[in-house]
């Protein structure tokens, strides 16, 4: 799974490295040559499957959202803190959907 993206246009691509035995490695040389995958195709296909899995059962779901939750609340009472310190009103009141920076420097 060291293939480099070739070709112009394509998206740069992330580096993901596994360690597996050398019998296994055998094995999956010996099985990707039976297709018309090259190993790291392969490789990208089964991870994208296990994905897949994983997150079709819903208690790994309903993980992920606890998760995003706690993150979310740990970021106001850090925007609160800060707010705080700098004697700026509390700004976590914002309507959702709604930014307070400035839109001065966007293009």
């Amino acid at each position: 799974m060291s293939e480099q993206p070739t070709g112009s246009g394509e998206e740069k691509k992330a580096t993901v490295a596994i360690r597996v035995s050398p019998s296994f490695k055998q094995q999956l040389d010996s099985v990707v040559s039976l297709t018309d995958k090259t190993l790291n195709n392969a490789g990208v296909e089964a991870l994208e499957d296990w994905v897949a899995k994983i997150l079709s059962d819903a208690s790994v779901r309903d993980k992920a959202m606890a998760n995003l939750e706690a993150e979310e609340r740990a970021l106001r009472e850090r925007k609160q803190a800060l707010s705080a310190m700098l004697g700026g009103d509390d700004t976590s009141s914002t309507p959702e959907g709604t930014s307070t920076r400035s839109t001065r420097n966007k293009k």
